[in-house]
């Protein structure tokens, strides 16, 4: 698939639940806009809740996190997705507060003070979901060239 059949999953499948780009969590979907779209306490593990808003920006993804439930956040703020074609089909490359990402973002994703479950969430937790999303993103692909 190319990168533009790509953007358009992320664009328009469903964000949660069965057939979906992150899968049956908690969360609900928010209102749609042309180019952003939102989930509000969504949940990618036991213990985590954000609010997150997906924009497309010429051909990039930029992803807020917030946590408006928490008088302090231990993450929030903005990573960057840039899809591309490659010779072997598309890449989803993920940026996070890294110098391309911080060309782009509002405000890098961090949190206000030291938080275990800001390690957590870098060092184990958005990469098993970000392995989930793109096997989902690669399914729901798969489905609509059938």
């Amino acid at each position: 698939m190319d990168a533009a059949a790509v953007a358009q999953v992320l664009l328009d499948a469903p964000l949660i639940g069965e057939d979906s780009v992150f899968g049956s969590r908690p969360g609900a979907e928010g209102a749609r806009r042309e180019r952003s779209r939102s989930v509000t306490g969504f949940s990618p593990t036991p213990g985590f809740r954000f609010d997150v808003e997906i924009t497309e920006r010429a051909g990039s993804f930029l992803v807020r996190f917030t946590q408006p439930d928490r008088t302090v956040p231990y993450l929030q703020g903005d990573l960057l997705w840039s899809i591309s074609d490659e010779s072997d089909g598309a890449l989803l490359d993920e940026q996070i507060n890294t110098e391309q990402a911080l060309q782009v973002v509002t405000e890098p994703l961090d949190g206000d003070r030291r938080s275990l479950r800001r390690w957590l969430f870098f060092r184990i937790g958005h990469k098993q979901v970000m392995d989930g999303a793109t096997r989902n993103i690669a399914s729901l692909l798969d489905r609509r060239s059938i």
